[in-house]
């Protein structure tokens, strides 16, 4: 398998493809793993969890699509929502479960947004380094057994493909890979002034985004033939 970007969606699929016998070869652009965990908050939010059960907070994931729902006021992707939700409570108590070093009294509510009906919201005590402070000894591991190749500062240009099929990629400097499974985990695209522009015509760009964020995973399948959806409701 090929997965680009080493933030903290191709950290985990590099992580547990791995864990499933694949080989990885995973790439990334900077000279450090983490992404944009090495600059945001890190915050999460998850229904069903243990830290709320001990809590006495009753939470379902259902509670957290209907909330996210009334947040979003209907707009949100219903397919979508209701995968991460289902996904969102067992995800942080797997972070638990492997040392993430939460901080006190989580979780919690937060007004960043509107605020939702109950604490669901976590974050760790070093905001998203603490999420990379369980993922980096997972990917050291897997690396130190030959399961992971990490490629850092090596930039994904092309994909390539047979028979409509993407196969592996072309690297800047010409290096060529291939596998069973290509994985663009490559992050957003607020650090690409012109690819937001083309992709929201007329939206105001206002980024505090990871330096990498250049969209150059969404170039690349377009490049290919692929397509952005619903990108009416990224902003």
């Amino acid at each position: 398998a090929v997965v680009v970007g080493a933030g903290p969606a191709g950290l985990t699929a590099a992580i547990f493809a791995a864990e499933r016998g694949a080989r990885v070869a995973l790439l990334e652009m900077g000279d450090r793993i983490g992404g944009a965990m090495l600059i945001n908050r890190g915050q999460l939010s998850g229904a069903g969890t243990a830290l709320q059960a001990e809590r006495g907070i009753v939470d379902t994931p259902q509670d957290h699509y209907d909330d996210a729902m009334r947040l979003s006021r209907g707009t949100a992707n219903a397919e979508f929502l209701d995968l991460a939700v289902r996904l969102q409570g067992p995800f942080i108590d797997w972070l638990m479960d492997n040392g993430f070093e939460m901080e006190v009294d989580m979780p919690r509510t937060i007004h960043g947004h509107e605020a939702y009906a109950v604490e669901r919201t976590y974050w760790g005590r070093e905001d998203g380094i603490s999420i990379l402070k369980v993922l980096a000894p997972m990917t050291d591991r897997h690396v130190a057994a030959g399961r992971i190749d990490l490629l850092l500062n090596t930039e994904a240009q092309t994909l390539l493909t047979e028979n409509g099929r993407v196969t592996g990629l072309e690297t800047r400097d010409g290096r060529r890979l291939f596998g069973a499974s290509v994985v663009l985990a490559s992050g957003g695209y607020a650090a690409n002034p012109e690819l937001f522009a083309r992709l929201h015509e007329g939206a105001t760009l206002w980024s505090g985004s990871y330096e990498h964020s250049t969209g150059k995973g969404i170039e690349m399948a377009e490049a290919v033939g692929g397509a952005v959806v619903l990108a009416e409701t990224f902003l």
